[in-house]
């Protein structure tokens, strides 16, 4: 079998000077998230000669795109190519000895004020897509957003660049950011967290392993409170993955029922995931991205599926190239959902509601939300219409390629509900 090789090629201002920078690079390092933070690369570089420090030094603008290449990975003519993106650089550092120069990139078009210059601004009558298409369109890059979208009657923007504001509103609503080759691209975390692990992970692969549970951290539910001044009333939301007296609770703004129960989730889910975390190192690998999932053996009782949140990518002056993963044991969202306003309770078990029951074809636009504001009067009572309904909802889920509805946000226009009494 021909031998292994892992290199680097690398584009700058789109001229690839691979061949001129082969005798200096001394490390690489690509770091891809999954939301959060934008992407980053670093380039070592051997600056004996002072050339990347006199008439070689980076200059405002400069751009860097790299691709890693293998040949013969795993097996003989096994060869890819990972394309890392596009990064303008935005940090030099010098040290030495031995004269070394460290040039960095990041994913965030910094030729914009997207993340410099904090902003103030009311939002209104719009969604969250809205947003992220306005902030997306004023920084010169692509949005692409396969999330569900959520209708935003008003919001501030305070004091914020528009980059902290935009992950900000992504995190309040469960949906991942990620700053990727000139695109801004949002998708619904707990989707891809309910995919198939596509990547197995044993450990007797790792070169090195760090686990921490925190036991006490995690929640069993979370409340969320707050007055609607338009009706005079003090709404209240609960939901309970199980059994339990450790409550999160929230003093968050909320603009309805339905938007007090996506903020309480995400919320919930953003604390718990990091109730049970991984990191490993092992031999590189393209493979390895971000916002995927890996089955995790080995670790007995710490076995899982876990989601990547974070692939840092390095490689060094030889042929060395290995991957630390950044991950968390993956959360399944099931509970109850108790919300009330003033202090009568809107939500009944499904197994309470009477025999009447009358049937509802989705159209465009629906919402389960929606569907039961219309038929049962309240919104926060869409889980009676989800439970009467899982199979049929979860099938035309699946047969749009969706791993699961994700309880009731990814429904279908033609699909017929049953509506409880």
């Amino acid at each position: 079998m021909k031998a292994r090789q892992s290199s680097v090629i690398v584009k700058y201002n789109g001229k690839d000077i691979t061949k001129t920078i082969t005798d200096y690079i001394e490390g690489f390092q690509y770091v891809d998230n999954a939301s959060g933070t934008a992407d980053t690369v670093t380039l070592k570089l051997n600056n004996r000669s002072g050339k990347w420090s006199a008439g070689w030094i980076p200059v405002e603008g400069d751009f860097v795109e790299s691709i890693i290449k293998l040949t013969n990975w795993t097996a003989e003519g096994d060869n890819r190519k990972y394309n890392c993106g596009y990064f303008l650089i935005d940090d030099l550092s010098y040290s030495g000895p031995p004269s070394v120069a460290s040039v960095g990139g990041i994913a965030t078009p910094i030729r914009t004020d997207f993340n410099v210059t904090e902003k103030s601004k009311t939002w209104k009558k719009t969604t969250v897509k809205g947003i992220l298409q306005k902030i997306s369109s004023d920084a010169g890059i692509t949005l692409y957003f396969s999330g569900q979208d959520y209708p935003i009657d008003e919001l501030e923007q305070s004091n914020k660049t528009n980059q902290s504001f935009a992950f900000e509103l992504c995190n309040s609503y469960n949906l991942a950011m990620k700053l990727y080759n000139r695109r801004m691209v949002v998708f619904d975390q707990t989707e891809y967290e309910g995919k198939k692990a596509s990547l197995n992970i044993n450990k007797t692969q790792l070169e090195s392993w760090n686990i921490g549970k925190k036991m006490t951290r995690a929640y069993d539910g979370v409340s969320i409170s707050y007055t609607d001044s338009k009706k005079n009333q003090t709404l209240s939301y609960k939901f309970m993955l199980k059994d339990g007296s450790r409550i999160l609770k929230l003093n968050e703004t909320a603009e309805s029922l339905q938007d007090a129960e996506i903020k309480a989730k995400a919320k919930l889910l953003e604390h718990n995931r990091q109730c049970q975390t991984m990191s490993v190192k092992l031999m590189g690998d393209t493979k390895y991205i971000a916002s995927k999932c890996a089955n995790v053996s080995g670790f007995g009782k710490l076995d899982g599926k876990y989601y990547i949140d974070t692939v840092t990518h390095e490689k060094n002056a030889g042929s060395g190239y290995y991957c630390t993963l950044e991950m968390h044991a993956v959360i399944i969202v099931k509970g109850v959902t108790v919300a009330k306003v003033d202090s009568g309770d809107t939500t009944k078990k499904a197994s309470e509601s009477s025999a009447k029951s009358k049937t509802y074809t989705i159209v465009s636009g629906d919402t389960l939300w929606k569907i039961s504001t219309q038929f049962l009067g309240s919104g926060a009572k869409y889980m009676q219409i989800y439970n009467a309904n899982s199979g049929t909802i979860e099938g035309a889920a699946k047969s749009h390629g969706k791993t699961s509805s994700s309880n009731g946000h990814w429904i279908y226009p033609g699909t017929t509900l049953t509506i409880p009494g």
